[in-house]
């Protein structure tokens, strides 16, 4: 029997009243639903009253409106529920005002505990980041290497850190966070991590600073979180990563697909001047930032991870990144992210 054995047996019969996600919408969202689902469980999935919930309206889950601002929502969601997957953790669209950030996201996080105790939610599994990842002066980052105070490298890795240590200190339900490294995959829809693939899909030109990326296939993330929604005894934290390499040689192999040469890195200097002037741009005019800071910081204070403890305690095999860059390239030509007529290069 596997980890998510267990988690199907244990909700059946009731599942869309026992499992919620929060989130669900999103890229990591949507392929935690397929796990949920391909696991025999149907989950009730929260969705913000703006988003597009077309892909959801196509899985057919039972669905419920829930802000993150509002106790009375989240407590409402939450009824009857046995395990909470909370995916919905704020992410600042800009980097520009971090205490801004950490009221946000840490009020939010304080209203989700909350109602999740009110409830008696049995487990809530958190989303974190690698960013909250401290390096290791000698080997491979594990579950052990934790800042000991805000990193400073910029709003998100500080709030990242805030965050998970607020979890952390929650003594009323069992907290299990979980900290995935860069999701790849089918069903970015809003063209997250996924960006710099599509720019080069498209033959633009990719702006990016030199650094390790820990990379992971977002469905591999997706049934790790069910593995940990169901096992008796699971870790307090894991890391979830395939493997980490520098970003230019993933952008490198991803080009080839398409013919396309990426054009050489930025030295970390200009990576945090181009960013910074970008979402200053886009902040006063509207739109996305050509890179965004975060992106910057993840990769240029990127750290080599072990994720020896999913292998082994979760039982996950990593997809290869080549498999993952093809399943990729597949989906996001079928929903038109990608031209559909443009052929990889063998």
């Amino acid at each position: 029997m596997t980890p998510s054995d267990s988690l199907a047996g244990a909700l059946s019969g009731s599942a869309t009243a026992q499992v919620l996600v929060l989130g669900a919408a999103g890229f990591l969202g949507l392929n935690l639903v397929d796990a949920l689902v391909a696991n025999g469980i149907t989950p009730r999935c929260a969705r913000r009253k703006r988003t597009n919930v077309l892909a959801l309206r196509q899985r057919k889950v039972p669905m419920v409106q829930v802000d993150l601002d509002s106790s009375e929502e989240l407590l409402a969601a939450m009824a009857g529920v046995d395990v909470v997957f909370h995916l919905a953790g704020h992410y600042p669209r800009f980097s520009l005002d971090t205490g801004a950030a950490l009221k946000t996201g840490l009020g939010q996080l304080d209203r989700v505990l909350d109602a999740a105790a009110a409830s008696q939610v049995r487990r809530l599994v958190y989303v974190s980041s690698t960013a909250t990842v401290a390096p290791a002066a000698d080997r491979s980052s594990t579950e052990a290497d934790v800042f000991s105070g805000p990193p400073g490298f910029g709003t998100y890795h500080d709030l990242k850190w805030h965050m998970e240590r607020r979890v952390s200190q929650e003594s009323r339900l069992e907290i299990i966070t979980a900290c995935p490294g860069a999701c790849l995959g089918p069903w970015d829809l809003r063209v997250g991590t996924s960006a710099m693939l599509v720019a080069l899909g498209r033959g633009l030109e990719v702006p990016h600073p030199d650094g390790v990326v820990s990379w992971v296939d977002a469905r591999d993330v997706a049934e790790g979180l069910v593995r940990l929604g169901g096992m008796h005894k699971p870790p307090h934290r894991v890391l979830l990563s395939a493997g980490s390499v520098r970003l230019q040689a993933l952008l490198e192999l991803a080009g080839a697909r398409y013919g396309v040469t990426p054009s050489k890195p930025l030295s970390a200097a200009e990576a945090i001047a181009f960013a910074d002037a970008e979402e200053a741009r886009a902040h006063a005019q509207g739109g996305r930032a050509a890179l965004a800071r975060e992106l910057v910081d993840l990769i240029i204070h990127g750290v080599h991870l072990d994720a020896t403890l999913a292998r082994v305690t979760l039982g996950l095999v990593f997809r290869p990144l080549e498999d993952t860059l093809a399943a990729f390239d597949e989906w996001a030509r079928r929903v038109r992210i990608l031209p559909p007529t443009l052929k990889p290069t063998p």
